[in-house]
């Protein structure tokens, strides 16, 4: 009996062995394959301090756990900025993050050490053709997606816009008619000449589409007593450029997340540091605000569908 169970206790302990044995060589078997996190030198020059750029690179950083990340703030200051960046590039630094416009001045110019730049709407404004990074603003196709999710009965959408904004809406149209959409433009040179293009708009449109610039969306008691208002009352539904728009009248405006772009950056990093054609990305993850008080207003005469996950105004 006693020999029975030593006897069994060296093969349990040697099945234990055995076993111990095939995980150490499993391991080593996928260890040469399993993902190791790259850690990079990154500087990242903000514009300024802002709530985005925090929110930017604290999802950034989440990222790169392994990466050695120095935050510089140029506070504006196109020289201090230079001063900040010729100082940190004296060590061996693998990228530049550039976040705003003024950032993405300083170091438009280098090509050494690579460059991803972010928070900005408009790359072709900064000569950054060619370039890397992801912008702050949705790509045209990516809005009217959203347009048409919410408004699924829409076939002609106006769209009123400033004279100098014209390089911008060349070539939408093409997109649009993709999508079953009939765009409507009216170009606007003097302040005077807005509510007689509103008008005439809104008597033959389906939904207003507004977009960000000086002339028109710029003057806030314009655009509300002139556009939102005359939009209301014909029971046009009107995309909004921002935040303000919507809580004014307009339906709906699409934005991005700060914290969901940072991490956007993130999973750019080893493209841009080995000098691939990542190119500039629009943001991954689309957010919608949206206002139910003027979808009621609007009802019946307008079928609107509300997207999931929408963030409404209070």
């Amino acid at each position: 009996m006693t020999f029975y169970i030593q006897l069994n206790a060296i093969f349990n302990k040697g099945k234990q062995i055995s076993g111990l044995l095939g995980v150490v060589l499993l391991l080593m078997v996928l260890l040469p394959f399993s993902p190791v996190a790259q850690a990079y030198n990154i500087v990242v020059l903000t514009s300024k301090s802002a709530t985005p750029y925090n929110s930017f690179v604290k999802e950034f950083k989440k990222t790169l756990p392994d990466s050695s990340i120095k935050v510089l703030n140029m506070d504006g200051d196109i020289e201090k900025g230079n001063v900040l960046i010729d100082k940190a590039v004296e060590t061996n630094v693998d990228l530049i993050v550039a976040l705003g416009s003024r950032a993405a001045w300083v170091v438009k110019d280098r090509d050494s050490p690579p460059v991803l730049f972010s928070m900005i709407s408009n790359p072709k404004k900064y000569d950054l053709s060619g370039r890397s990074g992801i912008r702050s603003a949705f790509s045209f196709r990516q809005q009217l997606q959203v347009f048409k999710e919410i408004i699924p009965n829409v076939k002609k959408i106006g769209l009123l816009y400033d004279e100098n904004n014209k390089i911008e809406i060349d070539g939408l149209d093409k997109i649009a008619k993709e999508m079953g959409i009939d765009l409507i433009k009216k170009e606007i040179s003097d302040i005077r000449d807005v509510a007689f293009a509103v008008d005439d708009l809104l008597a033959n449109v389906d939904a207003l589409w507004l977009r960000k610039d000086k002339l028109i969306t710029g003057n806030t008691r314009l655009l509300k007593q002139v556009v939102l208002l005359r939009a209301l009352r014909k029971k046009i539904p009107i995309i909004g450029d921002n935040k303000w728009a919507v809580q004014n009248g307009a339906l709906f405006c699409l934005f991005a997340s700060y914290q969901s772009i940072g991490a956007q950056a993130g999973g750019m990093v080893k493209g841009v540091v080995s000098e691939e054609e990542v190119g500039f990305q629009f943001p991954s993850m689309v957010n919608v605000f949206f206002n139910p008080h003027v979808a009621e207003r609007l009802s019946p005469g307008v079928d609107i569908i509300v997207p999931r996950d929408v963030f409404f105004v209070k």
